[in-house]
């Protein structure tokens, strides 16, 4: 992989910012942040069912990042522009990392594995995921007092 990035590396990822605010991208990436991230595995395996309400958003939002991430694997896209512009893609990855198993066990066997890959090739993507990890942990023990007060209030 070169050592710079290029013009054409700026043009790949103004044109992947351009693709994600089409409407159906949109609802395919919130889906990923309501239906899945911190959800146990029996409430995101019905998604991969393709009668589920959802598995289209699932599988165009997942092939998406997988392509911009096969880009950076095959050298056509700058892994500095990519993490940059598409910390979007690990976050997705975050999400599914701890169904991965049972995902590529179930017959997807490739599921996420380019995000994986750039994750494991990169110390910089690593700390993204790693960033990820602290944040969403931080979220989640904060919204936990939260739901407890409001418990308290129904009662």
């Amino acid at each position: 992989m070169r050592d710079t990035p290029n013009f054409d590396d700026a043009n790949l990822a103004l044109r992947l910012y351009e693709l994600r605010r089409e409407g159906e991208m949109r609802k395919a990436r919130a889906m990923v942040g309501n239906l899945v991230a911190g959800q146990p595995w029996e409430k995101v395996r019905p998604l991969f069912d393709y009668a589920h309400g959802e598995n289209a958003h699932l599988r165009q939002v997942t092939s998406y990042w997988e392509i911009a991430a096969s880009f950076v694997n095959r050298g056509i896209f700058h892994p500095d522009v990519y993490l940059d512009a598409c910390g979007e893609g690990i976050f997705t990855f975050w999400c599914f990392r701890p169904h991965l198993e049972k995902i590529r066990e179930g017959g997807r066997p490739r599921f996420l594995a380019e995000t994986e890959r750039v994750i494991q090739s990169s110390p910089a993507a690593r700390e993204r995921l790693e960033a990820i990890e602290r944040g969403m942990a931080a979220r989640s023990a904060a919204a936990k007092p939260a739901r407890g007060k409001q418990a308290k209030k129904k009662r």
